[in-house]
């Protein structure tokens, strides 16, 4: 009787112990399972990711090598063909005080200094040399000249140069932002600021438009366009707006991630 109750007992130890090493099983085959998914979804994200920015990479340099041809275009064609319209049109045998041709030779000029202005702020060559933040001085400054904005600039000297891409997709986004408030801010007033701190780069635009409800607004190509930019530089982008209230834009670049 006594060996029956030590046979008993052995047998519910033995099948405890088996149904626990089988949970123990199928808890370790679960965990490894689950492990090997997670790690095959972040490949197939890391992929798709790595996907995206060679697309955006393949985008940006067709991009900059149209902006360029244009750019060169512009100074070698279109504004010396002004320039030789100017200079006969100042040699003709006319009253000097045609206030007709004076009007047309001040609207030449400005046209000439305009398409120069655009050729500058199209080549990528000129904003690798002469650094992104002036180039963005001088489009503001040119902006500020149509009188319907007042622009405050300020740039800490000395920022670092970002490497060789990085100053290009910059100026472009900093370029996209400026567009947006152009064509839907109806803003009069434009603050750009541009410093260094803790190896963090700070770039705020600020201006004193109408705003937009961020929360409810869709994406459009312009905003897409800076979220992809600022992905591709590895910056931080932050839109704080309200309506009736304008809108800030600050992107914020570590210095220490080079091209």
């Amino acid at each position: 009787m006594q060996k029956d109750k030590t046979d008993l007992i052995i047998s519910i130890l033995s099948a405890s112990l088996f149904v626990l090493l089988l949970a123990v099983s199928i808890f370790m085959f679960f965990r490894i399972y689950l492990k090997r998914k997670n790690k095959l979804l972040l490949e197939k994200e890391r992929m798709h990711t790595q996907f995206e920015q060679t697309l955006l990479q393949s985008k940006l340099e067709i991009q900059e090598e149209t902006f360029t041809y244009i750019s060169r275009e512009i100074h070698d064609n279109i504004g010396q063909a002004l320039s030789m319209v100017k200079l006969n049109l100042n040699t003709l045998d006319l009253p000097v005080d045609d206030q007709r041709m004076v009007m047309i030779d001040e609207m030449l000029e400005k046209s000439i200094a305009d398409l120069r202005s655009l050729s500058h702020s199209l080549d990528s060559d000129r904003i690798r040399t002469n650094g992104w933040e002036n180039e963005v001085e001088k489009l503001l400054i040119n902006l500020q000249k149509t009188r319907k904005y007042k622009v405050n600039f300020h740039a800490e000297p000395d920022l670092p140069a970002l490497g060789k891409d990085k100053p290009i997709i910059l100026f472009r986004m900093i370029q996209e932002v400026i567009n947006n408030i152009i064509k839907h801010a109806k803003a009069t007033e434009i603050d750009f600021s541009a410093f260094q701190k803790n190896k963090i780069i700070r770039i705020e635009i600020k201006d004193n438009g109408s705003g937009f409800d961020n929360s409810k607004s869709v994406a459009g190509s312009g905003l897409n366009n800076l979220a992809s930019r600022s992905k591709m530089i590895k910056a931080d982008l932050q839109i704080n707006t309200t309506p009736g209230k304008g809108t800030l834009v600050i992107l914020s670049i570590n210095d220490e991630d080079h091209d």
